[in-house]
Formats: structure tokens, sequence, C-alpha cells
């Protein structure tokens, strides 16, 4: 019987040692995400998108962190750069545009596709990228605004 005691006893302490040694690699291998970011993480097949938190193997998977929160693009068009409107008066006007991801993985996705993690959370970079299309936008609008 003392040879059975201690051989299942050493088989309990394999089994938890084990056990722990699993708990401990999961809790070091967890990446916990912030309010207001999305973790992206780039698997052999797939791509996964989570708001909360995931479990990220070094090797095998390559995760990424974008902010999807809300961004504030300024644009100012004033003096000669100013709109012209339909009646050929100069308006000096200042707008700011607020952009943000949806929180959806499909949305998430094509932002980390299209442009990058990094560049989406970056403001300087989204003023680049938009601010072209932004002022045209206003110079149409400005077209058909008539101060007359």
């Amino acid at each position: 019987m003392d040879v059975i005691s201690t051989g299942l006893g050493v088989l309990i302490a394999v089994v938890l040692l084990i056990v722990l040694g699993v708990v401990f690699f999961l809790s070091r291998m967890f990446r916990k995400v912030e309010q207001g970011k999305a973790l992206i993480v780039s698997k052999v097949r797939r791509v996964d998108v989570t708001f909360t938190g995931a479990v990220v193997l070094p090797v095998l998977h390559k995760a990424e962190t974008m902010d999807i929160s809300v961004k504030t693009i300024e644009i100012s068009r004033t003096g000669r750069e100013g709109l012209i409107c339909q009646d050929n008066i100069r308006a000096d006007i200042r707008i700011t545009f607020f952009v943000r991801v949806n929180k959806t993985t499909e949305d998430v996705i094509k932002v980390a596709q299209a442009i990058g993690t990094t560049r989406a959370s970056s403001e300087t970079t989204l003023q680049e990228l938009f601010s072209a299309k932004f002022s045209e936008a206003l110079k149409t609008v400005g077209k058909q605004l008539d101060f007359v």
C-alpha cells in the first residue's frame, strides 16, 4: 500500500505541476487590450480581431494594436486658400472632422490592410491622408454656397 500511495502522490504532484505550468504559460501569453483599441492577431491561416484580449503565441502569431478611438482632422482655408463661393465671394473657413474606425471586426481588418495599424493610429498620418479629400469636398460644397 505504501508504494501505491507514494506513486499516487507523485502522480498528483506531477499533474499539479503541469497544470500550474500551463496556467503560468497562458497568463504570460495573454495580451489585454485597453478601451478604444483593437488587437489584431495574424495567425497562420486567418486574422482575428478582438477588443478585449487574446492569447498570442510568439512564434505562430503576430499581434498588433490599433487605436480605433475618435481622432480629429482640422482643415483651415483662409486668405488666398479660402473657398470661392457660387457668387465669387471668397470665404475663410476652418472646420474639424471627427474620424474613427467602427468597432466591428470587418472594418478593423479593412483599415489594417489598407493603411496599416501604426498609420491608422497616428493623427498626423490621418491628417496627411484625408486633408486633400476633405479640402476637395469643401471646395465642392463651397461652389454651391451663395452669400447674396
